[in-house]
């Protein structure tokens, strides 16, 4: 088997559906392959990171891929198991030790984000504590959040502070900044945890989710998703 034709194969390989046949080709090919056992090595830990970033829950589908993944399989090598086998076993473990922690999923995360994005532009609801100056808003969440929220200038990027508030997402009090881009609202939710990175559409809303030094941001927005990704390459690089 040639790295052209063992390429192609090597996500379906991972996921444990090729014939025997295939497999074993591709074992033998990876062997003796330091291209494409290089790239093998680069899919299986992008499996593990993003099991680790987005445990929110496991569909039916997932878990019966995890048991099977689990069942021994005749001639399967034996260096290249474990990685996969660890990753499987996290995911069982935080599926059925630690259920309440994870039973909204990240879909119904996304929404209530949006919502909440959605329910601060009614009314009255946007700010609690108005002010452009960072060293206005940021005092403010002294003694109603257990953690300082930094809060980023990010004028010269144009994107302009309106102030912030105090929120709450998945029945945590979180400290929420409001930022304005010409007519447009930015909702950005900061919280002491360690979400993962991602991000999606929900009703027409962009969200973006990051990690920084031990703090989960999630930043909501009806901004076109380039503008929202300077947004918060803006703060990122900070």
């Amino acid at each position: 088997m040639t790295c052209v034709e063992a390429q192609p194969l090597l996500d379906a390989y991972l996921d444990g559906e090729l014939d025997l046949t295939a497999s074993l080709g591709i074992e033998q090919h990876l062997e003796s392959c330091h291209e494409c056992s290089a790239g093998y090595r680069k899919l299986e830990l992008l499996r593990a990171e993003i099991a680790d970033a987005d445990l929110d829950f496991v569909s039916d589908s997932m878990l019966r891929r995890l048991r099977a993944a689990t069942e021994p399989k005749e001639r399967k090598s034996a260096w290249r198991v474990p990685a996969f086998l660890v990753a499987a076993a996290a995911v069982l473990v935080v599926v059925f030790l630690l259920p309440g922690r994870f039973t909204a999923g990240r879909a119904s995360m996304d929404r209530e984000i949006v919502d909440s994005h959605l329910r601060s532009l009614l009314g009255d609801h946007l700010i609690d504590i108005p002010s452009s100056d960072r060293h206005t808003v940021k005092p403010w969440f002294q003694g109603k959040i257990e953690f300082a929220p930094p809060v980023p200038d990010l004028t010269a990027e144009g994107f302009v502070l309106a102030g912030g508030r105090l929120d709450v997402i998945d029945t945590r009090k979180v400290a929420a900044l409001v930022y304005k881009r010409r007519e447009h609202i930015i909702n950005l939710w900061i919280s002491q945890e360690n979400a993962g990175q991602g991000e999606s559409e929900v009703g027409g809303y962009h969200l973006m989710r990051w990690t920084k030094d031990g703090l989960t941001y999630r930043a909501v927005s009806d901004l076109d998703v380039a503008e929202l990704h300077t947004f918060a390459d803006a703060i990122r690089n900070r």
